[in-house]
């Protein structure tokens, strides 16, 4: 796997969990990372031959089943709003660029028994490594 995959995916890891900590248990509303796509390109950027890649990364949020709470604790804003205030100063920081970004909500499901409401959502970056 490529330098610019494994930076992107910690990055991702580290920036989402500065909302809510990513973690399933019966003490904790469930939100985890379901899918972790990408493909890498070649990239002709400031004159320089580089890599870019395309990452689509899909998270799935739903309430502790035993807390009796019909929708999770953090909401699709709620990621979104951290994701926007601390993407600049993240992607930097791992030493990328960020090309361009866009978010998907896929899907609310509500368990028709429990009435418990869950959110999928997907946030799609293009990124490339900063070079000297």
């Amino acid at each position: 796997m490529s330098q610019l995959v494994t930076k992107t995916r910690k990055t991702l890891k580290e920036l989402i969990k500065a909302t809510k900590e990513l973690t399933v248990s019966r003490d904790a509303d469930v939100f985890a990372e379901v899918a972790f796509n990408f493909d890498c390109e070649s990239l002709n950027y400031g004159a320089v031959q580089r890599q870019a890649g395309n990452f689509t990364i899909q998270y799935a949020v739903s309430p502790n089943p035993n807390s009796g709470n019909t929708a999770p604790s953090v909401t699709y804003d709620d990621v979104i709003s951290t994701f926007d205030q601390l993407k600049g100063q993240a992607f930097v920081d791992a030493g990328l660029i960020l090309l361009s970004y866009s978010y998907e909500q896929s899907d609310v499901v509500t368990d028709p028994k429990t009435g418990s409401v869950s959110i999928a959502f997907s946030i799609n970056i293009t990124v490339t490594e900063k070079r000297n």
